[in-house]
């Protein structure tokens, strides 16, 4: 292939890049931005022209412009001493105010009254602060202690004195914190808190870290120049003696008095409880819920507490010697507690995941059971005593990783289908529960985003996606396969994606997009940009588009391991110590090539980012007679160094598990492929040292290897993002394609949040 051509396909390459497929969809999917104490919310709608902001009445189902853009774009230019344009104003999310509408410019808030659209600045945004849901308060953290600001008379009081380093109020554990993105960056986290619904009291913990050691990184070109410098932070590791614990208190805001719940500390490990959504208020402001875990998760507990007297007491425990969820992916919550007294709780003690409720006087009624998934609780009607649901795999024949919408009573009894069109539905509920936006699509079907009242009828179709755009850059939509996985019975979902103009006479390397999980599942499900349970920055690093409009086939494969099917499904994990996935893989692509002669098998590379960095480097040491290059990024190559809640919660705690043989320098001698490891210097998640013990032990070994370290880079790689692309790219074309990469140059890709 010449150069010309290639520079050609690094164009089209380029085009596919996440920020770059944002413009060529129109109405890719809803989010609605549900307004407080109302069946009504705004979204932000792309469409051929722009963007526009659109509110929904969902009680009457009308749907209207959310204001006269061409009138705020005017205030605002009136007011910001510069023109705005209607189709693209410079903000993406709004506050409705009464006749009036909030947004942020840069680093200015400014109202525009919707009766003469005049400007109006209220001052600078104040970043950091965790906003009380009526916006009369405002909770700061600074120097390990909480203060309060009164928004209306702009004044802030102390709450605590006794933070400390180590010991702080609100505060992200360390490991998790992303304190390098936030270094580089320049911006700080709101604390950790969760107001009640009236506005008058919030909840936050004080995190105990003081027992962990401490991590380093040294930061060897600092942005301003001078001497490198260090960066230690708490991180724990598995088998630690000591790991973080909690303690929660309410705090009064009229007041600032607080109490503190009657508990031992809270285990904590990892990312805290408030961050996941595992603690939440009572609609009626009366009682705290949290959830809590023991080292491994095998203990799970949901705990009541009473806000007035600090009372905790034990409502719904479980035991298992797996580890529990509390839904099918990691950050899931799938437990919901009524007024009644009586809870909703999801759990996998049956080998699948289903609803189980448990009475107010201890009784438990199965509502849901059988070989299929319960995947998403959406609301729950107390009045009808109904649970809407959406579960996976339930009917005959169907995909068991496509949700549909289902709901059943509290009672138990049969189930009733809502949608039976096989298309996955992502439903994004309204707080009161009486309405839902479901967004459906498939991989291969733009998404229809409609609105549902409680019963599930279709109240109004809001959007529908236009990928043609998108389809007139070569791409097509990837082909959903299904194989056998190496026991020769367990049913594998794969992953096709055709190189660009693909020529059925030609062959073709393959490339396997790997991420094992456990957490998580990778074959894409939905198409691009309509949201989703897999769509995170890991998928965002893999971009499997862009490599087939270079010319590669390439697989993504769900093997055994990952999430979202059964329980011993996703245990193969525990089980297998972590690398059945490699076999699993290479079957999987065995069985795909054999139906596709285009697949070249003689030409087999693989590459993947975090876990997937691990996983990619695995597969080329574990099966060196199949994979042949591999790009192994921002990999937790060695789980002993890697956060001991990843290891101990999904492989097993280190007197039982054998995280030795899993680390991949356990099979540095293997190495017979290319090889290029990639890691960010201040990557403070899966930290570099994982990879530099990689490195150390192929140097021992006397394996040739290629190594990229990125100064300043953290784990998402937000610093020379583009030039890591670049290079990734560069080293499949030329060792697996046999050409020679052309002089090319990606563009700067902006810092965002993906979705």
């Amino acid at each position: 292939m010449t150069t010309t051509d290639l520079a050609a396909r690094y164009a089209r390459a380029e085009a596919l890049l996440p920020h770059h497929l944002r413009g060529l969809i129109t109405s890719p999917q809803v989010r609605p931005e549900w307004i407080p104490d109302t069946d009504t919310f705004w979204y932000r709608n792309v469409t051929s022209d722009g963007a526009e902001f659109v509110l929904v009445d969902a009680e009457t189902a009308c749907r209207r412009p959310a204001f006269d853009h061409e009138r705020v774009a005017a205030a605002l230019g009136g007011v910001l001493g510069e023109e705005a344009d209607p189709a693209a104003l410079p903000f993406d999310a709004i506050e409705p105010r009464d006749g009036a509408v909030r947004v942020a410019v840069g680093e200015q808030l400014i109202e525009i009254s919707l009766d003469d659209y005049t400007a109006t600045r209220l001052g600078p945004i104040r970043p950091g602060e965790a906003p009380s849901p009526d916006g009369r308060w405002a909770v700061v953290q600074r120097d390990h202690d909480l203060y309060l600001r009164d928004t209306v008379a702009d004044t802030e009081r102390r709450l605590t004195t006794d933070g400390v380093d180590g010991h702080a109020y609100g505060g992200m554990n360390d490991q998790v914190a992303a304190l390098v993105m936030q270094e580089n960056l320049g911006f700080t986290q709101p604390p950790l808190v969760v107001w009640s619904p009236d506005s008058t009291r919030f909840i936050t913990h004080r995190l105990d870290q003081r027992g962990l050691d401490f991590m380093h990184l040294v930061r060897s070109a600092p942005f301003d120049g001078g001497r490198p410098t260090l960066l230690s932070y708490r991180y724990g590791l598995p088998g630690d003696e000591n790991l973080p614990t909690a303690e929660f208190f309410v705090f009064d805001a009229a007041s600032g008095e607080s109490v503190q719940a009657k508990s031992e500390p809270i285990f904590m490990p990892f990312v805290p409880a408030i961050a996941y959504g595992w603690v939440w208020w009572s609609d009626d402001g009366s009682a705290v819920h949290w959830l809590a875990n023991d080292r491994g998760d095998h203990h799970v507990g949901l705990y009541r507490l009473d806000p007035d007297t600090g009372a905790v007491s034990l409502l719904v425990e479980e035991s298992s010697d797996s580890q529990i969820l509390y839904g099918p992916q990691q950050m899931d919550r799938n437990v919901r507690t009524l007024s009644t007294g009586e809870v909703l709780w999801w759990s996998q003690r049956s080998g699948w995941g289903h609803l189980y409720r448990y009475g107010a006087d201890g009784t438990v009624t199965t509502l849901t059971s059988g070989d299929w998934l319960v995947r998403d609780v959406v609301s729950i009607d107390e009045d009808a005593r109904r649970v809407v649901f959406t579960g996976a795999g339930r009917e005959p024949g169907s995909d068991p990783y496509l949700r549909e919408l289902y709901s059943v009573s509290l009672d138990g009894g049969d189930i009733t289908a809502i949608t039976a069109d096989g298309l996955d539905h992502d439903p994004r509920p309204s707080p009161s529960g009486r309405y839902v936006v479901d967004v459906a699509a498939r991989w291969d079907v733009p998404a229809v985003s409609v609105l549902r009242d409680r019963t599930g009828a279709v109240v109004l179709e809001l959007e529908r996606a236009d990928a043609s755009a998108l389809a007139a850059t070569g791409w097509s939509a990837p082909e959903r396969a299904l194989v056998k996985a190496a026991d020769g019975e367990t049913d594998l979902y794969c992953a096709v994606y055709r190189p660009h103009d693909l020529d059925p006479d030609r062959t073709y390397p393959v490339l396997d997009c790997v991420y094992p999980g456990p957490q998580m599942s990778c074959a894409p499900l939905r198409f691009p940009l309509s949201g989703g349970p897999n769509v995170g920055a890991s998928m965002a690093f893999n971009v499997p588009e862009s490599f087939a409009a270079l010319g590669f086939v390439v697989v993504v494969v769900d093997g055994r391991g990952s999430a979202m099917r059964s329980r011993a499904f996703q245990d193969q994990a525990r089980v297998a110590g972590g690398t059945a996935f490699v076999d699993d893989h290479v079957t999987a692509i065995r069985q795909l090539a054999a139906a596709r002669p285009w697949m070249d098998l003689d030409r087999v590379g693989i590459y993947g980012y975090s876990a997937g960095g691990y996983a990619s480097a695995r597969a080329l040491l574990q099966a060196p007679d199949f994979y042949q290059v591999a790009v192994s990024s921002g990999g937790n190559h060695d789980n002993r160094i890697n956060h001991s809640w990843w290891g101990e919660k999904y492989f097993g705690l280190t007197g039982d598990f054998d995280f030795a043989a899993q680390a991949n320098a356990s099979l540095a001698e293997d190495l017979t492929g290319r090889l290029l490891l990639v890691h960010g210097e201040m990557d403070d998640n899966a930290t570099p040292h994982g990879t530099m013990r990689l490195v150390d032990a192929l140097i021992r070994a006397n394996k040739d290897f290629d190594l990229l370290i990125v100064p300043n880079a953290d784990h998402h790689m937000m610093v020379n993002r583009a030039y890591f692309l670049r290079r990734r790219w560069d080293y499949f074309v030329r060792h697996l394609m046999g050409s020679a990469p052309p002089p090319y140059r990606v563009g700067d890709v902006p810092i965002e949040v993906y979705r």
